[in-house]
């Protein structure tokens, strides 16, 4: 009985904390949920990245693959294409890759914002005497 009753008003505290948290809505806890969007979406962004520069070495792969049978046929013109082929997919790719970078350092960039905002948020809310 009294365990029922430790528990009860142990779980009713630790709602009525959460409850006063979710109703203070200051600004910096509204720069701190835009920062978190923020992050997602760059880490969206560069997941997409990297399946293209995964998609882009495969394509390189394959290139190089096509190549060395044209080159043991002995045909030259085909091999005069896949040079020039293999020439625009490297091109593509290092422009990907270059892409990929930006963005990874985009996040980066985020997350340091990010945090610098909790920490401020933080600060706030110890003002405030929570």
């Amino acid at each position: 009985m009294m365990n029922k009753l430790m528990g009860s008003i142990l779980a009713g505290l630790l709602l009525l904390g959460a409850a006063a948290r979710a109703d203070d809505n200051d600004p910096a806890d509204q720069q701190v949920a835009a920062d978190k969007t923020k992050v997602k979406a760059d880490t969206t962004k560069v997941m997409g990245d990297r399946q293209k520069d995964r998609a882009d070495r495969a394509q390189l792969a394959a290139d190089r693959a096509k190549l060395l049978q044209d080159k043991a046929a002995g045909n030259t013109a085909a091999v005069q294409a896949d040079r020039a082929a293999l020439k625009a997919d490297r091109a593509s790719f290092r422009a990907d890759e270059k892409q990929t970078r930006a963005d990874r350092e985009e996040r980066r960039d985020d997350l340091k914002q990010l945090r610098k905002d909790r920490r401020a948020d933080r600060r706030e809310d110890r003002k405030k005497g929570k």
